[in-house]
C-alpha cells in the first residue's frame, strides 16, 4: 500500500479515484480547494508552491503516486483560467511533487488530459506552443481570444509535456513512470447539464457507445496505472472515451514513420 496524493480530488473523477484507492488500502493526500487535505489554488504561483509544501509536510517527503486530476472546462469566458488550471497548475504538481515521488516505491503519476485534444477542431495551438514554452502571460493572453480554445489546448499540450518528460532522466531515468489518460464525455458535475446535448452532435463528435462514461471507469484506469501492474506503460497516452477518438480518427494514429 501506498500513499498518493491527487490534485482535485473533492468532485468529479479525483473524489471517485480517491474512493477507489482508499477502499484499496492506499492512503490518499487531496488537493483541492475545498474538502481536502491541502487547501490550494491551483490557478496561481502562490497556489502551486504552498501545494508542494504542504503535500511535502503531509507525505514526510515521500510519495508513490501523483494523480494530476484538478481541472475546469472552458465557457468561453474563462480561458485565461482554464489554462492556468488545467496546464501550469497540473505540470507545477508533477514537477514540484517529481522529487517526491524519486523517494516513494515503484512511482507512478498520472495526468488527466482529454480526448478533446484529437476530436475538437481549431485548437489555438499558439496557445499549446505558449504553454510548452513555460510562458503563462503569453498562453492566458492566446487562449482569451480563442472562446471554448483553452481547454483543449490546455489539454494538449499537457499531453505533450507528459509524452516528453516521460522518457527523459527525471522521469523513468528515476524510476517514475509517467503517462496521460484521454477520458472523453464522462458523467461528473463538470458536464451536468450538457450530456444529452453531446450525446446529440452526432458526426460532429459522435460516441458510439451512445452513454456518457462514469468517473468510476476512470478511477479504475488510474488505479490500475498506479499500481505495479501497469509497470511497462512509460508515456502513453490512453484515450478512453467510448469509441468517439476512433470513429472520428480510425487510420490517424498508429501511424508509420
Amino acid at each position: 500500500m501506498g500513499t498518493v496524493a491527487i490534485t482535485g480530488s473533492a468532485g468529479g473523477i479525483g473524489a471517485a479515484t480517491r474512493s477507489l484507492l482508499e477502499t484499496n488500502g492506499h492512503r490518499v493526500i487531496g488537493v483541492d480547494v475545498r474538502n481536502a487535505e491541502v487547501i490550494a489554488d491551483l490557478s496561481t504561483p502562490q497556489g502551486r508552491a504552498t501545494m508542494v509544501h504542504d503535500v511535502g509536510v503531509e507525505c514526510d517527503g515521500i510519495l508513490d503516486g501523483l494523480v494530476a486530476a484538478a481541472g475546469i472546462s472552458s465557457n468561453g469566458s474563462n480561458e485565461q483560467l482554464v489554462v492556468s488550471i488545467n496546464y501550469f497548475g497540473a505540470v507545477a504538481a508533477l514537477d514540484g511533487l517529481r522529487p517526491m515521488l524519486a523517494r516513494g516505491t515503484n512511482p507512478s503519476a498520472v495526468a488527466i488530459s482529454s480526448n478533446s485534444t484529437t476530436a475538437q477542431m481549431g485548437i489555438p495551438l499558439a496557445t499549446v506552443e505558449a504553454c510548452l514554452a513555460d510562458d503563462e502571460d503569453a498562453a492566458r493572453a492566446t487562449a482569451a481570444g480563442s472562446p471554448m480554445g483553452g481547454y483543449p489546448a490546455s489539454k494538449l499540450a499537457l499531453a505533450h509535456w507528459v509524452r516528453t518528460h516521460a522518457v527523459g532522466p527525471d522521469w523513468i531515468g528515476s524510476g517514475i513512470r509517467l503517462n496521460a489518460i484521454a477520458p472523453g464525455l464522462i458523467e461528473t458535475p463538470m458536464t451536468e447539464g450538457g450530456i444529452d446535448f453531446v450525446l446529440a452532435l452526432g458526426d460532429i463528435y459522435p460516441v458510439p457507445i451512445q452513454r456518457p462514461g462514469q468517473a468510476a471507469e476512470v478511477a479504475a484506469l488510474l488505479s490500475y496505472l498506479l499500481s505495479p501492474l501497469a509497470g511497462f506503460f512509460v508515456g502513453s497516452f490512453i484515450v478512453m472515451d467510448g469509441g468517439t477518438d476512433a470513429a472520428l480518427r480510425a487510420t490517424d494514429w498508429p501511424a508509420a514513420r
